[in-house]
């Protein structure tokens, strides 16, 4: 028997499968030669050429085949359940698709119904980074109040894996009047923004814009929602995109005094879609039209340090 699994063996298959007539010479190819030529599936044209029969392409293709399979790793299925690995009902991504042999790539959309038809649901772990001037809690089905005041004094902010969102039940605010959630997408802006007494600031990871959602139906319905994002054609489509989901009006958080920054940190738009502004909503196409004359833009992180800020929309 030849076992086709070793590499040497195979590479002999293959090359007379795929060179006809194909030289070979060399006494340690003699038991797969003489196996081949005893059993009709090959001939000896001379001077050490030889040429498969039908039934001898037939048997190597076959051959070939099932030791391809049978040297194949198991199914990552197979395999967890056979070292006693088991998933759980939230796997992080990159996890899943490590053990599911994708590398980086992304698992398409049927390849995620068939694992939530599992039991299974996908997370990217991303985080939510809370901000406030005044200290809230947080309070989760089951029961647990987590009070962020001792991490808004230590360290500033509240870090919420988005994981842990669908548990959250309400957030609780400590003193005063809780009246507005604003939302950004850039950490410059997080870090560094001036906030009113009664707003909770959001960073929103750029591609989880369902953490949003979870977090803004924990609020009390009175709060009204803003975004602090880039003053251009993809951060208008931002905000659009994420009133739709929320089922709020769009708003954007902006400096009082925009004039100056305009003028002086305005750059042209690296995006190549040029701004539509009949997708504008007329509050903001009043504040940006000069923005749009020029075909510029405006980044979130040059109005960080403004002191006096409104929503518009």
């Amino acid at each position: 028997m030849i076992d086709f699994s070793h590499p040497e063996w195979r590479a002999l298959a293959q090359q007379l499968l795929k060179d006809t007539p194909l030289p070979v010479r060399g006494r340690q190819w003699q038991p797969l030669i003489g196996m081949l030529k005893d059993n009709q599936l090959l001939l000896a044209l001379g001077n050490h050429r030889y040429e498969l029969t039908p039934a001898g392409r037939r048997y190597l293709t076959r051959e070939l085949m099932l030791a391809e399979m049978a040297c194949a790793p198991p199914e990552p299925e197979e395999w967890l359940q056979a070292n006693g690995w088991q998933l759980g009902e939230r796997v992080n991504e990159r996890v899943l698709a490590a053990l599911y042999r994708k590398g980086e790539g992304n698992f398409s959309p049927v390849e995620q119904i068939n694992f939530e038809d599992k039991g299974i649901h996908l997370c990217r772990d991303q985080v939510l980074r809370l901000r406030a001037s005044r200290p809230f809690s947080l309070f989760f089905s089951g029961g647990t109040l987590l009070d962020a005041a001792p991490w808004l004094q230590s360290l500033g902010e509240v870090a919420l894996p988005v994981r842990t969102l669908g548990g959250l039940g309400k957030v609780l605010w400590g003193e005063g009047e809780f009246q507005r959630v604003i939302s950004t997408d850039s950490i410059g802006a997080f870090a560094e923004l001036a906030l009113p007494v009664d707003a909770l600031l959001v960073w929103l990871p750029p591609d989880e814009p369902g953490a949003l959602q979870s977090l803004v139906a924990a609020l009390p319905p009175h709060v009204v929602w803003s975004h602090l994002g880039a003053l251009d054609p993809a951060g208008v489509d931002r905000v659009l995109a994420l009133a739709q989901r929320l089922g709020r009006p769009a708003s954007w958080w902006l400096p009082q005094a925009l004039s100056p920054i305009k003028a002086t940190y305005a750059a042209s738009l690296t995006d190549p879609r040029p701004w539509e502004p009949s997708r504008i909503p007329r509050p903001l196409l009043a504040v940006c039209s000069d923005l749009i004359e020029s075909n510029s833009g405006l980044s979130a992180e040059v109005c960080s340090l403004a002191s006096d800020w409104h929503a518009v929309g």
